[in-house]
């Protein structure tokens, strides 16, 4: 069976160019492939995704500069290595083609050894580019299974009554929120936004809910709670210029009442079983910065049947040129009531849908956590 180091598709307007590199690259065991004009090249890389490119500069209405940064424009070429050839040998042109995506250049007339040297460098130099986003894939996709694995579900503790949608812009996300019982008929519900989205972020959710889980279990106030979380986080957040905001809810429904700590965070929106929604708001400071809070928790009365959304900012930011913060709260408001019909899980689900239909990216991870009383 007949075995090629690659695919390498040729593009210049002059044939005999073209017969002189594809000569060279055939006897080297590459297959060759060529288009004599840069708009043809582009659709023949398309179909034919070769391994590599190499390109002529100085062609006759679509330069190669042009078809170059057309190529790296689509994703679908984008990561194709393109090396420049030509004759003109000046810095401009070669600052020109690196600035539009170019990996490299080859100056005509072409010498063998140094062609088929520099395409096999560029095709390895891919090749270990292509294993290393591979790699980072796996380990996304394993963080973000053990990261989705440690968010407590609503079939996991069914007399929490919660419903929550989780959708996160990266692999792992920064946005986090858990559910604990703390006594009895009283639950506490949590959210929060970590600032950034990287792997370290991902990596502090799991230090976040130990801290959590400590502090509820300790029979600590609502308040207390909020601190205990904070003063575990400071190690953790500070010396990399990180911050949190989040939301605490202590929901004591024999007593009928709720207990909002905020820091930093958005009002939740608490609907009443009549249909009236009010916005509760707390001030208090965002976490991981001061080692001493100032926090004005929020106590409220609940009825039986009403409903606590509580939410992070990508639900409500999402189109940050046209809508601000407070006009997506209200819109978010709206969501709440017109979906207060439905079951809970059924309404959360359709708030979050109607926010962000299944073919929109939002700009940053989505919570929505729904809880009845």
């Amino acid at each position: 069976m007949n075995t090629t180091l690659g695919t390498v598709l040729i593009i210049d307007d002059i044939p005999l160019n073209i017969s002189l590199l594809a000569a060279m690259l055939r006897n080297a065991g590459y297959q060759v492939i060529s288009a004599l004009s840069g708009r043809e090249g582009r659709l023949l890389a398309l179909k034919e995704q070769p391994d590599i490119i190499l390109l002529d500069i100085t062609m006759p209405g679509e330069d190669g500069i042009t078809t170059c940064r057309i190529l790296k424009a689509d994703p679908r070429t984008t990561d194709i290595p393109v090396i420049f050839i030509s004759a003109v040998d000046s810095i401009d042109i070669k600052v020109s083609g690196f600035t539009n995506g170019a990996v490299d250049f080859v100056t005509k007339p072409f010498e063998r050894a140094e062609v088929i040297a520099r395409v096999a460098l560029h095709l390895k130099l891919r090749d270990r580019y292509v294993a290393a986003v591979r790699k980072e894939h796996t380990i996304l996709d394993k963080l973000q299974s053990a990261q989705h694995g440690m968010l407590v579900k609503p079939d996991d503790m069914p007399d929490a009554a919660f419903a929550v949608s989780y959708r996160a812009v990266h692999a792992a996300g920064g946005d986090f929120y858990d559910v604990c019982r703390m006594k009895d008929d009283s639950f506490a519900y949590f959210i929060a936004d970590i600032s950034g989205h990287d792997l370290d972020v991902s990596f502090n959710t799991s230090a976040i809910k130990a801290l959590f889980h400590q502090a509820v279990q300790g029979n600590n106030s609502s308040t207390d709670i909020v601190c205990s979380i904070n003063r575990g986080i400071i190690p953790l957040f500070y010396c990399n210029g990180m911050h949190m905001t989040a939301s605490f809810i202590n929901l004591d429904r024999s007593a009928g009442m709720a207990t909002l700590v905020n820091a930093g965070h958005l009002p939740v929106i608490h609907l009443s079983v009549d249909g009236s929604a009010t916005l509760l708001e707390a001030e208090g400071d965002i976490l991981g910065v001061f080692e001493e809070l100032v926090l004005h928790p929020l106590t409220t009365q609940v009825k039986k049947g009403d409903r606590l959304f509580i939410y992070t900012d990508g639900l409500v930011e999402q189109n940050s040129e046209s809508m601000d913060r407070m006009e997506g709260i209200s819109k978010l408001t709206t969501l709440c009531q017109e979906t207060a019909y439905l079951p809970l899980v059924t309404a959360v689900s359709t708030i979050c849908s109607r926010s962000f239909p299944a073919d929109v990216v939002p700009g940053d991870d989505i919570i929505l956590l729904g809880v009845e009383v």
